[in-house]
């Protein structure tokens, strides 16, 4: 089965300087989330709001998934990007028709 998994929440500071703690925290986990299922992500900004950040990760393995969200350490690192701790959604693949 396969999964996604949203983060959406207020960046701090201006979308140019979260962009770098963003990809710092990216480049930092990408290779642990890697190793755990997570095989996509893909970080959008509100078009009309740009400090309103929402993320879509692809992931094959809902037991890593709760465990990566639930580590003290990934929060730690969402306190640096964000003006609270962001609304996280996990979602399983349907089955239902797409294109």
């Amino acid at each position: 089965m396969k999964y996604i998994v949203t983060v959406r929440g207020m960046l701090k500071g201006t979308p140019e300087q979260a962009k770098l703690v963003h990809n710092e925290i990216v480049a930092k986990t990408a290779s642990l989330s890697k190793s755990m299922g997570n095989v996509a992500h893909h970080p959008h900004l509100n078009v009309q709001n740009g400090k309103e950040f929402f993320s879509i990760d692809s992931w094959d393995n809902l037991e890593n998934i709760q465990k990566l969200y639930s580590d003290p350490n990934l929060a730690a690192e969402f306190g640096k990007l964000f003006e609270g701790m962001p609304d996280i959604g996990i979602w399983a693949e349907s089955g239902w028709l797409e294109y």
